[in-house]
């Protein structure tokens, strides 16, 4: 099915190998690593599982004699006979079938070149550039970047016959490796730039200035249309040369590293990476994604060997939901201590290798799709409180065994043109606003017979305007309850017979984050109640709960589907306290709005990701069993699963466990097939084959 592009995404051809699996070796050189022996780091390459070799052209430093003067040649190339790395590990990897895949960064120059050439340069709103370890930041806004990157592309692909490019850190330096904020660039480009999108703006010094927001539209508008404009040259070579870069390329770069000085609060998010790569897979199935899995703890501990049970889950997470693992460490093969922390990845990568037919097409199978925010859905709130609100919600579908997509909220009116949003049965909507286009999509799946599940303040504009004409509310009230005002603050949808005389039953629950009270529609019907602030101390004083008739949740219609609203931060309450009775009432409520056709009885631990491919169903179970703060350690197997799959009594299916290599037994129970699982050790893939699936996209 064709898939509908911005004017900056591109997608690969159809006939392109790189919408093939492929396994990746990235070997990150240094300067010193210019005499690497190369025969002995393509083979590293082959043993790790990996058919693509990804290492250092040019860029910062050159790993091949160029002949460009504002390209900086790697001087310890002289050590080689043929003076020549790149060319020699060429050689190297395609005796051995490798394909090659040429890094190249072009974020830093040398004190030479930012000498001869000022205006390529970074400057912070004070005119100081940016240095670092003795390199200079280049602007993306400027002629290094957008003239430049192409005279080094044509260099390297005139003489080598390399089978893809990748652009590291090709971004907008704000802050350094110290994690120095330096701040929005004030070079002449941006100025011209910025002002010529923002129909005449001042940059903004730092985050609080008021056209901040702006400028990072500008920044990504200026990335997308410089990696389009590199897809498209590159493309003109007609050679199928894959271009691999950051958003809207036709093959996308993400991360799965433990960079935790990123992390709010400093904790670990143990699913980033299947998240993201379910995000891209759901929502853009023309372009091939590559996870660079990094195998040491963070930039400033580059020969801190990541524990091995966590590198391994960035490999795991990534094949799961249908991205190519790309596995990261650093120089060259042997000269770090790194055999500990890969052996686990290597196991997993070549898993992959050998059942590349289970790979090959494999596309998401699930039938509820939760959608992510993004920063423009904050709308002047804060941003990580709505990504707690989507977290929450996340670990609950997962922990209830219920299969489900991540679809960006910026995605989905692609997604709906390409009509592949219609094989969702429900849309979980978490806290957001500023839906833009996303609205319109999302009322057509609800108005079609899709189900819709909103929390919080979800489709509510900074004016409380309500942007989806799916929604119960006819208008959100001001201002909603949150912080202070929400302390000691509970829900209920049992009824409380004892609470005139401050006595409750089950079924109490904490709302934490936020309530937003609404004027419903006529006809919604509100279950529940919200037992409003009461004292909370001294203890002799703390009592006094009422309900009032706020609704726990809402439900109603919209055209031919269903909607159901919880006006509080479910999510976020559950992030919050961990309390399973606040996660199982949004599962229960998940459930009243959908039955999946596949559904697991599995402990809370196991991950189940939904999938189909050529064969029939392929569903990967991954065990998180071994989750701590920061990383993840040894996991416990798990044993007694089972998978249901309802429906398909009548189906005649074989069922295979291919990671313990086994053929599983089935059973039926009324119309349903039931697998019981094997013992789960890191993950388990089941493949069903000629039973019943869904259709191709």
């Amino acid at each position: 099915m064709e898939q509908t592009l911005t004017a900056y995404e591109r997608d690969l051809p159809p006939d392109s190998r790189w919408r093939k699996p492929f396994n990746v070796l990235q070997t990150n050189l240094q300067e010193i690593d210019a005499s690497m022996d190369v025969e002995a780091a393509a083979q590293a390459a082959v043993d790790f599982g990996a058919d693509t070799w990804l290492l250092n052209a040019g860029g910062i430093m050159s790993f091949y004699p160029t002949d460009l003067p504002f390209q900086t040649r790697n001087p310890l190339l002289r050590l080689r006979a043929s003076g020549d790395l790149f060319g020699d590990a060429l050689v190297a990897a395609k005796a051995r079938g490798l394909k090659v895949i040429a890094r190249f960064d072009m974020s830093k120059i040398t004190a030479r070149l930012a000498r001869e050439h000022p205006e390529w340069l970074f400057q912070s709103a004070e005119g100081k550039p940016q240095i670092y370890n003795t390199l200079y930041s280049v602007c993306p806004s400027g002629d290094y970047y957008q003239s430049r990157t192409f005279e080094v592309l044509d260099e390297v692909l005139d003489r080598y016959d390399v089978d893809a490019v990748f652009f590291n850190w090709f971004n907008f330096n704000v802050r350094d490796y110290d994690e120095v904020v330096h701040g929005p660039c004030h070079c002449e480009a941006c100025r011209k730039g910025f002002a010529l999108f923002s129909g005449g703006a001042e940059l903004p010094v730092d985050m609080t200035s008021p056209s901040f927001g702006l400028w990072r539209q500008y920044t990504e508008t200026t990335l997308k249309a410089l990696t389009a404009r590199i897809a498209d040259h590159v493309a003109a070579r007609e050679r199928d040369i894959g271009v691999l870069l950051r958003e809207g390329a036709p093959m996308v770069y993400i991360e799965g590293s433990n960079a935790f000085k990123s992390m709010p609060g400093k904790e670990l998010w143990p699913h980033a990476t299947a998240e993201a790569v379910s995000a891209h897979v759901a929502s853009r199935p023309g372009a091939s994604l590559m996870v660079n899995c990094v195998g040491f703890i963070d930039s400033a501990y580059r020969m801190g060997a990541e524990q091995p049970e966590h590198f391994a889950q960035y490999v795991v997470q990534t094949m799961a939901r249908g991205g190519n693992p790309s596995a990261y460490y650093f120089g060259a093969p042997g000269r770090l201590p790194t055999e500990w922390t890969i052996s686990q990845a290597r196991d997993a990568m070549a898993f992959r290798q050998r059942n590349a037919a289970v790979y090959e097409g494999l596309r998401p199978a699930a039938e509820i799709a939760l959608v992510r925010p993004g920063f423009s859905s904050a709308n002047g709130r804060n941003y990580w409180d709505l990504t707690e609100e989507f977290r929450g919600l996340y670990l609950s579908l997962l922990e209830a065994g219920l299969p489900f997509d991540v679809l960006p909220v910026n995605a989905l009116p692609g997604v709906e043109a390409d009509q592949t949003l219609s094989r969702y049965k429900l849309i979980v909507l978490p806290e957001m606003s500023n839906l833009g286009p996303a609205a319109a999509a999302i009322d057509g799946f609800v108005d079609r017979g899709g189900n819709l599940i909103c929390t919080g303040s979800a489709g509510v504009g900074r004016d409380g305007d309500i942007e989806l004409d799916s929604a119960l509310a006819l208008q959100a009230l001001s201002p909603a309850a949150e912080g202070h005002d929400l302390r000691s603050t509970y829900i209920s949808d049992k009824p409380q017979p004892a609470m005139a005389e401050y006595g409750y039953g089950p079924g109490i629950l904490p709302v934490y984050g936020r309530y937003q009270r609404y004027v419903w529609k006529p006809g919604a019907q509100a279950s529940g109640f919200i037992l409003p602030q009461a004292p909370f101390g001294p203890p002799e004083l703390a009592y006094g709960h009422q309900g009032s008739s706020d609704p726990a949740y809402v439900c109603g219609s919209y055209g031919a589907g269903q909607v159901l609203h919880i006006p509080w931060t479910i999510g976020r309450t559950y992030r919050e306290f961990g309390k399973t009775d606040v996660r199982d009432h949004f599962v229960e409520r998940v459930k009243l709005m959908v039955r999946p056709e596949l559904t697991a009885q599995v402990h809370e631990s196991i991950e189940v990701i939904a999938g189909a491919n050529t064969q029939g169903r392929v569903v990967h179970l991954i065990n998180h069993s071994g989750v701590r703060r920061r990383s993840y350690g040894p996991h416990l197997p798990y044993s007694g699963g089972t998978l249901r799959l309802g429906g398909a009594a009548a189906t005649p299916s074989a069922v295979r466990a291919l990671v313990a290599g086994t053929a599983l037994e089935t059973r039926t129970d009324g119309p349903d097939l039931v697998v019981d699982l094997p013992t789960i050790e890191l993950f388990e893939v089941v493949q069903f084959s000629n039973a019943q699936h869904p259709p191709a996209l």
